[in-house]
């Protein structure tokens, strides 16, 4: 009984340790739902992907050239800047501190934005630690303007 009162309580500490910040800034435009992503397909990054591609997004990874334009005069302006041939960009960082409860996902540390290129606006971010398929459903919640 005993044994059973301590793995009760081991649970809910575990549970408590995972927070997610969901900050919903705008709405997406679902009509055009093309992504800029990161290169390759380790941990969250790669989930996430998945996760975009199974809900219709096109993902690329090439960003577009940058550019550099001006005007030489009386007053020089040069401009630099990176072109985008996607509506939306997704950053995301996150790194492994142990893994979950069941011991088949990985527990996680993490920082997604997802940002507007029409706009150069964030339309959200999430942060937290907890269990990575966790982390993926709060990003798929918030793509669809949910912040639960």
């Amino acid at each position: 009984m005993l044994r059973k009162i301590a793995s009760v309580v081991l649970l809910a500490l575990l549970a408590g340790c995972a927070t997610h910040n969901v900050q919903l800034y705008g709405p997406i435009d679902t009509s055009n739902k093309t992504v800029t992503v990161p290169p390759g397909s380790e941990g969250l990054k790669g989930k996430l992907k998945q996760a975009l591609a199974n809900d219709g997004w096109k993902l690329i990874v090439y960003r577009g050239p940058s550019v550099t334009e001006g005007e030489v005069g009386e007053k020089t302006k040069i401009e630099h800047y990176d072109t985008f041939n996607s509506r939306y960009r997704l950053i995301t960082s996150s790194y492994q501190f142990d893994l979950c409860i069941n011991g088949l996902t990985p527990a996680i540390k993490y920082d997604i934005s997802f940002i507007d290129n029409k706009s150069g606006a964030e339309v959200f971010t999430i942060n937290g630690r907890g269990c990575e398929p966790d982390a993926v459903e709060k990003f798929m919640n918030a793509l669809r303007g949910k912040d639960k």
